[in-house]
């Protein structure tokens, strides 16, 4: 078995030159969790590629996982990390359609469809390809006085919202379905509307999880929340919970425990450091893999 890793981190948002304000613990996390992989999950560094700022293109991220999962054998392990801004994009010809996406230092923004198009080949039940995302894509007005915090979305254009505000289907980033299973996600979310410049929508929580997903994701948030980030932390409030929970214990345990317990680790820094707002990671992906073990290679052929 190996384990492979491709791990990205973005602070500088300058080159995307849409007046988003740029991170400052994007880096650092990408940084803790290659070492976390390292040392507690025992992934060889030349099995792992290291993407921040301005080796984190779009065209560099996207070939660097296609070339990661090309070469998975059965058994293996892929884990895709990201730090930085999330967004969210219409669908370019149904208008009902959102796709959340993750936005590199330069170039196109990465939807679902283009992680699903690097695991084309990928069989889902003989690699575990688990992605976590340190983003939020709910976008929202940002405080830049407020200089301990930051959230790690962008805000949205007036145009933007106004589309997003038509939809009624949420494609996950990461999720990784199929395109002829893409309907049983149909008419996922309700109540969209404009906030904050920005778009906050109910989802469906029954459908999360999805057998035909080809991979595993554990996201910072839910589709209504912002992921944060705060300089008493110095990390993501995602990452650092990963960190801490890792460091605090011989760390072997199924997926819906490890969401369980960074929940109450982010809800503690939360009240700590943001009273009265929310942040939930969440856990989507496969369905028939959830009571495995955190970034261990699949038992079985199910």
């Amino acid at each position: 078995m190996t384990k492979r890793a491709v791990i990205v981190g973005v602070n500088d948002y300058s080159v995307q030159n849409n007046g988003w304000h740029s991170l400052r613990f994007c880096v650092s996390d990408a940084s803790s969790f290659y070492y976390l992989l390292q040392d507690a999950f025992l992934f060889d560094p030349q099995d792992m590629f290291y993407l921040v700022d301005a080796n984190a293109t779009s065209s560099r991220i996207r070939r660097t996982l296609r070339y990661v999962l090309a070469i998975s054998q059965p058994g293996d392990v892929v884990c895709f990390y990201y730090s930085g801004h999330g967004g969210r994009t219409p669908h370019p010809s149904n208008p009902s359609q959102m796709y959340e996406t993750i936005i590199p230092y330069s170039g196109q923004f990465i939807s679902d469809h283009e992680i699903f198009a690097a695991a084309d080949s990928l069989q889902p039940s003989f690699v575990n390809f688990t992605i976590v995302l340190d983003s939020c894509h709910s976008g929202g007005m940002h405080n830049e006085s407020e200089h301990a915090r930051r959230r790690r979305s962008p805000i949205f254009s007036p145009e933007l919202i106004s589309q997003l505000a038509q939809c009624t289907t949420l494609f996950p980033c990461g999720i990784c379905l199929p395109p002829q299973r893409r309907p049983v996600l149909a008419n996922n979310i309700t109540r969209v509307s404009a906030r904050n410049s920005g778009v906050a929508v109910e989802e469906d929580t029954s459908r999360r999880l999805v057998k035909e997903s080809k991979s595993t994701l554990i996201a910072a948030s839910t589709a209504a929340e912002t992921a944060q980030e705060h300089e008493a932390v110095g990390h993501g409030l995602l990452t650092k919970a990963f960190l801490d929970l890792v460091n605090a214990s011989n760390f072997q345990i199924d997926h819906r425990s490890l969401v369980d317990e960074l929940t109450t680790r982010v809800r503690t820094s939360m009240d700590k450091y943001f009273p009265g707002e929310t942040q939930s990671p969440q856990l989507r992906g496969q369905e028939n893999r959830m009571e495995e073990s955190f970034l261990q290679g699949w038992r079985d052929s199910r």
